[in-house]
């Protein structure tokens, strides 16, 4: 190659380039493509493989990583937490004043009746699907679980349950659904021992609410069977808060129900003894 070619070449910019493509001779494009390739800015061949190892291998696998550990952290925190939950702590001090209650002093006294609390009884893997056991149960819902004395030869039941400041349906006044929702098990669970398999559903329930239930206080829950009819058996029952200073306690709410065993009873899978 001449020495004016060369010139030529070197002393203009790439884009002037273009005029060589006439030129005859191949050996002067190819050096004047490689002098165009000399001037733009130089990349070397390893640093553009390590910019693409890191773009797609290393950074894709570190984004990976992070995500990973912090889906592990997420799901070691939910279990950590549904752990807890399983571990409900109940309030001593509720228990300790239902303890101090003539009327528990009284039921406890009397032969007649069997105490039990159900709630506890439950198996632990069956309590996160049991409404009144599972998911009311706990700090300001249904705070202790519910103390019940059944006599099984007059199909009576008193119980005592203390109705948290989180049961509400108004402010401080406790959801009358919850209500009825306890009744439908107490009356249910009176009227069990009557029936000749012991297991029984709810046909029907009535109920008249009286006065409002204040939240956040000790209620006695009050059931009797009135009529059994073979597969049938009838009970009523009612709400009352507890008696302070000599004074008749109010209802709160009164129920009638009808519990009928059905064909398939025998079927059913006992949860707890409900005889007891």
């Amino acid at each position: 190659m001449s020495f004016r070619v060369y010139l030529s070449i070197t002393s203009r910019p790439t884009t002037t380039l273009t005029p060589l493509r006439f030129c005859r001779s191949s050996s002067v494009i190819a050096s004047a493509r490689h002098f165009a390739t000399a001037a733009s800015p130089f990349i070397s061949p390893v640093r553009r493989i390590g910019r693409g190892v890191f773009r797609y291998c290393i950074a894709p696998f570190v984004s990976l990583s992070i995500g990973y550990a912090a889906g592990l952290y997420i799901m070691s925190a939910a279990a950590d937490t549904e752990a807890l939950d399983d571990k409900i702590v109940y309030d001593p001090q509720i228990d300790a004043a239902i303890e101090a209650l003539p009327l528990v002093h009284t039921l406890r006294s009397d032969r007649r009746f069997t105490e039990s609390r159900p709630h506890i009884a439950a198996p632990d893997h069956l309590k996160e699907q049991m409404l009144t056991a599972g998911v009311l149960s706990g700090p300001g819902r249904l705070s202790v679980p519910p103390i019940i004395w059944n006599d099984t030869e007059t199909h009576e039941l008193v119980s005592v349950v203390h109705l948290g400041k989180n049961l509400c349906g108004h402010p401080g006044i406790v959801h009358g659904g919850l209500l009825a929702t306890l009744l439908d098990e107490g009356l249910c669970r009176c009227a069990f021992p009557a029936l000749p398999s012991k297991v029984g559903v709810t046909a029907n329930l009535n109920l008249n609410y009286r006065s409002p239930a204040y939240a956040d206080r000790l209620y006695v829950m009050r059931a009797n069977v009135t009529k059994v009819d073979g597969r049938k058996a009838w009970v009523k029952g009612h709400f009352e808060t507890v008696p302070e200073d000599g004074k008749e306690p109010t209802i709160v709410v009164e129920a009638e129900m009808l519990v009928v065993e059905p064909k398939w009873a025998k079927s059913l899978p006992k949860v707890v003894n409900v005889t007891a």
